[in-house]
């Protein structure tokens, strides 16, 4: 858990009048008012029903539920250990049924912990000899992969939902700097975002200069935690499309607060990419300067919805 969420929490309770106590090596916090108790499991409050955050933190069981209620969202197929033979499992618990979906979306996948967050373990493939030892190393942690097909993706959004309304809508944009002939990629990243590469560019590979219009993608991935940065989203048309859309999901699956994530393909489709029970807004401090008391305001209207 980290300090800013410790302190945003302490601060909140004190203003309040909660009682708080961290519990579980501080991985839950127990709040007490009005003789109620209710709690915040890592990053999780108590304002969702337990069945919807499940769902929402299992990308193929999102996939199913939204497709089920028409809202566009990206695919997802699940897969098995192929030790599993429980009849479940039964027809997506081989390597070969990875293999099948690789050809049939144009050898180009993407596979992931099912149940996986922060990118890790997200593996972008482009090469069907890769596939065995990808999902051997999911699979030691894992207990279930998702499979879906590669998006080409323009950007990515994350809208914070509370009570069926947005309080956060910001844009991740991807770790791609454009050359100048004069500053090396290390230089162009660090000016980039300086907290996340001030200490990663080790390697000699950073020295290069790049030509004029050169362009160095450092991560094709847009999480927070892995080089991208959040900007606000400065087109009302969009931003209300998005909202829009995030508002939807939450309506139809009476999710009360989390995070619908959105891309945004080069085509300009708008799909759901997963839905978050927990909210976690570290990562998005950063990059603005008021993030903090952005934090604070969005944590502290979901810890007083605990107590209605």
């Amino acid at each position: 858990m980290n300090i800013d969420f410790k302190n945003i929490i302490q601060e909140i309770c004190n203003e309040e009048n909660i009682k708080y106590k961290f519990l579980s090596k501080d991985w839950v916090i127990m709040l007490e008012k009005d003789g109620k108790t209710r709690f915040i499991s890592g990053y999780k409050f108590d304002l969702n029903l337990h069945g919807i955050g499940s769902i929402a933190d299992d990308k193929f069981a999102l996939y199913e539920v939204l497709k089920e209620k028409n809202i566009p969202i990206i695919e997802h197929k699940i897969v098995y250990n192929k030790n599993n033979n429980l009849d479940y499992a039964i027809g997506c618990n081989t390597y070969e049924y990875v293999k099948d979906y690789f050809i049939k979306n144009n050898n180009h996948i993407v596979i992931k912990p099912n149940n996986g967050t922060c990118g890790h373990n997200v593996f972008e493939v482009t090469d069907i000899n890769k596939i065995d030892d990808i999902l051997d190393k999911i699979f030691t942690s894992n207990y279930s992969i998702s499979i879906c097909p590669y998006y080409n993706i323009k950007h990515e959004y994350r809208a914070i939902m509370l009570a069926g309304e947005n309080k956060l809508l910001y844009a991740k944009y991807l770790p791609i700097v454009i050359g100048n002939g004069k500053k090396t990629i290390r230089q162009l990243l660090i000016e980039f975002n300086r907290d996340y590469f001030m200490d990663k560019l080790q390697d000699s590979k950073y020295d290069k200069v790049l030509a004029n219009n050169e362009k160095f993608q450092y991560n094709w991935k847009f999480n927070l935690s892995q080089g991208s940065i959040a900007k606000k989203v400065d087109n009302k048309i969009l931003e209300d499309k998005l909202v829009k859309l995030a508002k939807k999901v939450c309506n139809e699956i009476n999710l009360k607060f989390g995070s619908v994530d959105i891309i945004q393909t080069t085509e300009d489709e708008l799909l759901i990419l997963e839905v978050n029970s927990g909210v976690m807004l570290e990562n998005y401090i950063r990059f603005d300067t008021n993030g903090y008391m952005v934090a604070k305001n969005i944590y502290k209207e979901a810890i007083k919805n605990l107590f209605l």
